[in-house]
């Protein structure tokens, strides 16, 4: 009897899932309209966030077959990775999950949004890698109030072709359509993890972030700091040690770090003597 009541219970929670969902997909479906490609080849679709149902804390992706837009694909390409996406079974992304290069997986795993661009340089051997080929990416975590608190609803992925310079533009138009229909996304940005004295924090930080910024993260954390004299320094991606000292050294780090598409930055704090 128990087992019954059980499964009862998670055939009206999925129920629940698929209804609050609804209104989300129409939005999102809005969104895919409105978007403004600027006669360009382009595909956008979204990933459905579900709790899961293990007991790692996370969730399941999930391709939705719509809404999704697909424009100007002369060679086919895009429709062959979007075939992928719909073919392929995806893990559960929890907070320790292993998501490779797989961008969807890592924007609903940090809450940060990404972007695969021409600096970016393929690992093969990861399957993710692979099935998007030589192809730009900009993934977006799509964020709703529910609850009284804001939760993780999806992720939209926006696939060119050839990857651009940047994809900030793009991300400032879907981020603007999305806050006209009541969501939210965040920023693109890393997650840093600073290795202090004694201490190991973790905050994420903006690509557009500033030293001040930096500090600032760093001795919210560590109060103890505040009125000592530190200095930062990060591993770049060979392994050396390098010094951040105002904005040019912090731009230089986010960049390498973007461009070598890794999943967070290394860094340390030093006190001075």
């Amino acid at each position: 009897m128990e087992a019954i009541n059980s499964r009862e219970r998670f055939d009206t929670l999925e129920i629940i899932i698929i209804v609050q969902q609804v209104p989300i997909v129409e939005s999102i479906d809005d969104i895919f309209r409105k978007f403004n490609f600027g006669n360009e080849s382009g595909l956008l679709q979204y990933w459905a966030c579900t709790p899961s149902n293990s007991e790692d804390i996370g969730c399941n992706l999930m391709l939705k077959d719509q809404p999704f837009r697909l424009t100007l694909d002369y060679e086919g390409h895009l429709q062959e990775y979007r075939r992928k996406c719909l073919e392929n079974h995806y893990p559960i992304v929890g907070i320790e999950t292993s998501v490779g290069n797989w961008l969807a997986g890592r924007a609903a795993q940090t809450k940060i949004a990404d972007h695969w661009t021409i600096h970016h340089v393929a690992n093969q051997e990861d399957r993710h890698s692979a099935n998007v080929g030589g192809k730009g990416q900009l993934v977006l975590p799509v964020v709703c109030y529910q609850g009284g608190q804001n939760k993780l609803v999806g992720v939209i992925e926006f696939v060119t072709p050839v990857p651009k310079e940047s994809y900030v533009q793009d991300f400032e138009q879907i981020h603007n359509l999305l806050k006209e229909e009541g969501l939210k996304s965040t920023y693109m940005g890393k997650i840093i993890k600073v290795k202090c004295v004694n201490d190991l924090i973790r905050f994420a930080l903006p690509l557009s972030a500033e030293f001040t910024d930096l500090r600032r993260e760093v001795t919210m954390r560590q109060t103890e700091l505040q009125h000592k004299n530190f200095r930062v320094e990060y591993s770049d991606i060979d392994g050396n040690r390098l010094p951040i000292s105002g904005d040019e050294d912090l731009r230089v780090c986010m960049a390498e770090s973007s461009s070598k598409g890794a999943k967070f930055i290394k860094m340390f704090v030093l006190l001075n003597t």
